[in-house]
């Protein structure tokens, strides 16, 4: 008789763009005991995607797909997928594989909301892998986008010191833009991230459902195999081109299943008794007995351990909400009390008649509003820019998550651009303040230092609610501060001072900590004219690569709240148009 075991630890990495949310996962087979010291689990595993789009969206805020191109935040269609894990066993690792499926275990069905798979319609789209003629990453495009450990500039042909194509974070950057290829495999060795190459990657269908057309597992083989180490980090990293990409599922979450071995892949079945091929075709993908497995029984994302004791009791938990309108910022009392119909403008945003604990960040002020759309400009004329003003727009993001290892956040867009190519040049990667009559575009997190009074006010990243008057529009015009009402609705009573002995626990001041922000995103608040004092930056590589903008590593993420806030001047020779942009945001939280 034998017996199997399944060791899990989970990391989820999920993304979001302004209103749309997935989340992702991995899985492996089970394996006999009689090698369970081969089959220790891959720990801090991580997946982020190079889109938060749902896989029938490809456009960018124009509805054009000039400027959603592969690899980009607005194209689901064509998508990376960015996987880091650190590996348990010592040994050469020959293949390794990645299962798409809407379980974290058991059967796999295909992620997706096509009912008729392979017929795509505008709003319905089935994960796939379409690897026609995927490749690796050559050395000196390795070399050209992988971000050095010590965090300095790589230096590339056609960039200035002024303005290099990547700064060096100190972590390896995820670059797909004018490099061949579409994965590469490095590890970090003493420090330094290191290309491993040899690797052939191939797609194939392995599902128990009935979508006979999508790809959904995707092996890396290695006939010379990659020797590792205990404990050592290891990224995969599938970049999209317009041949070969990764297309996101339409809606909800998926789960991607994660194994290692130490031979190369079979499409056939090895009988594990005596080792000879049993069995040709797909059937089952293994790449060969389960005695080869190295590191085993994983996955990723919102995944349980398999013990009873595990799924029984702690279950993950994240919201992770983008748009327009803080919720603690509105009132809960009716505007008048006597007229009917009348609501409040908490209710008339939200639909809830009392402030939450952790209330969802809003869309929009009214139910008649557009959602998530800002207006940037003169309100005077049209939402138009002037080149002897600066002016100003914002927006919120939230999350909470039980993500025990924190959790970083990322955005990724394209600057503003019309219709025929114009562009409104990026501000850059340095925090850089104002400069009226010349173009800009920007964004950097608005914060204030909480004060030390009770819990609910403590923190050194508040959110800043201040605005630049007449030349910052966003939804919540008039909007500076949280709304009294929001503490009676949790309980607090009002005797002449506040009382907070019946407060609901759970709540604290709108404020970004834990989460740090990253130094060039980090100075939003302040004045925007004549220099001014506030300071933004924005990569014009994150529509390829998310830039991270908020990040912790070492504690549950409990309901931060962070205002964007964006900045746009012009030149005196910037074209005429109107000009659009989409920027998502990406929450990887680490469990």
């Amino acid at each position: 008789m034998k017996i199997y075991s399944l060791k899990s630890i989970a990391q989820r990495g999920t993304t979001l763009g302004m209103a749309f949310a997935i989340a992702a996962s991995s899985f492996t087979p089970f394996a006999p005991a009689a090698f369970a010291d081969a089959l220790n689990p891959l720990t801090d595993r991580s997946l982020t995607l190079s889109s938060s789009s749902p896989g029938w969206a490809n456009t960018d805020g124009s509805g054009n797909s000039t400027y959603a191109p592969p690899n980009s935040g607005a194209n689901g269609q064509k998508t990376g997928n960015y996987f880091s894990f650190n590996v348990s066993s010592t040994a050469t690792v020959k293949t390794m594989s990645f299962q798409y499926c809407t379980n974290p275990a058991g059967d796999c069905e295909i992620p997706g909301n096509n009912v008729s798979p392979g017929v795509d319609t505008a709003t319905t789209s089935d994960l796939n892998v379409n690897y026609p003629s995927a490749a690796e990453v050559g050395g000196s495009d390795f070399a050209t986008v992988i971000d050095s450990s010590d965090g300095s500039v790589i230096a590339v042909p056609g960039y200035t010191n002024n303005n290099p194509k990547y700064s060096g974070s100190g972590d390896p950057a995820e670059a797909a833009k004018d490099v061949d290829g579409n994965f590469v495999v490095m590890r970090n060795v003493a420090g330094t991230w290191t290309q491993a190459t040899g690797w052939t990657a191939e797609a194939h269908n392995v599902t128990t459902g009935s979508n006979s057309v999508s790809n959904n597992y995707i092996t890396l083989t290695n006939t010379t195999g990659v020797a590792l180490t205990a404990g050592q980090e290891v990224k995969v990293l599938f970049f999209a081109t317009a041949d070969d990409y990764i297309t996101n599922p339409g809606q909800g979450a998926f789960f991607v299943k994660i194994n290692t071995y130490s031979k190369e892949f079979d499409a056939g079945i090895v009988d594990p008794e005596d080792d000879t091929l049993t069995e040709t075709g797909l059937h089952g993908l293994q790449p060969v007995s389960d005695e080869n497995v190295i590191d085993g029984g994983v996955t990723v994302a919102n995944v349980m351990n398999q013990s009873i004791q595990i799924t029984t009791k702690v279950l993950e938990t994240m919201q992770f909400s983008v748009g327009t309108v803080d919720p603690n910022t509105l009132s809960s009392v009716d505007t008048d009390g006597v007229t009917p119909g009348v609501q409040s403008p908490l209710k008339s945003a939200t639909g809830d008649d009392s402030h939450k604990p952790c209330g969802t960040i809003a869309t929009r002020m009214t139910s008649s509003d557009p959602q998530n759309v800002l207006e940037l400009g003169d309100q005077a004329a049209e939402s138009s820019l002037k080149t002897d003003q600066t002016y100003a727009t914002h927006s919120y993001w939230r999350l909470s998550s039980n993500s025990s290892a924190g959790a970083t956040v990322y955005y990724s867009g394209h600057t503003l651009s019309n219709t025929v190519g114009d562009e409104i040049d990026a501000i850059g990667t340095s925090a850089s303040t104002s400069a009226q009559g010349s173009e800009q575009f920007g964004l950097a997190l608005s914060t204030a230092a909480l004060g030390n009074v009770e819990d609910h006010d403590q923190g050194a990243y508040g959110v800043n609610y201040a605005t630049a008057g007449a030349n910052e529009n966003a939804a919540d015009n008039g909007v500076t501060g949280v709304d009294s009402s929001v503490l009676l609705d949790l309980g607090a009573t009002n005797a002449g001072s506040w009382d907070y002995t019946a407060l609901n626990k759970s709540y604290h001041s709108p404020r970004l900590d834990p989460l740090v922000p990253t130094a060039a995103y980090a100075g939003g608040a302040g004045t925007i004219t004549n220099g001014g004092t506030a300071a933004f930056a924005f990569d014009e590589m994150s529509d390829t690569v998310p830039v991270a903008i908020a990040s912790q590593n070492t504690e549950v993420v409990d309901c931060v709240t962070a205002k964007m806030r964006y900045i746009a001047n012009i030149a005196a020779t910037t074209p005429a148009g109107i000009y659009t942009t989409k920027v998502n945001y990406i929450a990887a939280p680490q469990y």
